[in-house]
């Protein structure tokens, strides 16, 4: 939370309304979207070697969701202002690496299954790839 509302304020003092619109629209969309896929599966989440006590449905991971989300369009938001291919290079690893080490802790803290995490990285790209899509529509428009 304190990510967004720290994102939210850079791009409200430059005066970035439709970056904050698709910004605040893929990362707030995020956890309604995965509630809804929890209802659909149903999944009940692994009893076996759990670290932390948790509740609700398993699949998709909701963490892994999230990150996808936060970082893909942070990258997104970023990426022309990253200057070269190194830079952007760097982007890119450095928010796949977070993306990454959150689905791993979900499984490590035995409160996912492997297929959880990916089919939340699946389902958040797909969010994301459509929110960014709609997002050039409207650049297009105005």
């Amino acid at each position: 939370m304190a990510v967004f509302l720290l994102v939210l304020l850079i791009l409200g003092v430059y005066k970035s309304k439709v970056k904050m619109l698709i910004f605040g629209a893929v990362v707030l969309a995020t956890p309604l979207i995965n509630e809804m896929l929890k209802l659909l599966f149903q999944r009940v989440r692994p009893n076996l070697h759990r670290l932390i006590e948790i509740g609700g449905y398993s699949f998709p991971s909701g963490h892994s969701m999230n990150a996808v989300s936060l970082y893909g369009v942070l990258v997104y938001l970023l990426w022309s202002h990253v200057p070269g291919k190194v830079g952007r290079t760097v982007l890119i690893i450095i928010s796949a690496l977070f993306i990454f080490m959150i689905g791993i802790s979900r499984i490590y803290l035995g409160v996912h299954y492997p297929s959880d995490v990916i089919a939340g990285y699946l389902a958040s790209s797909f969010w994301l790839c459509a929110a960014i899509w709609f997002f050039h529509k409207y650049l297009r428009r105005t």
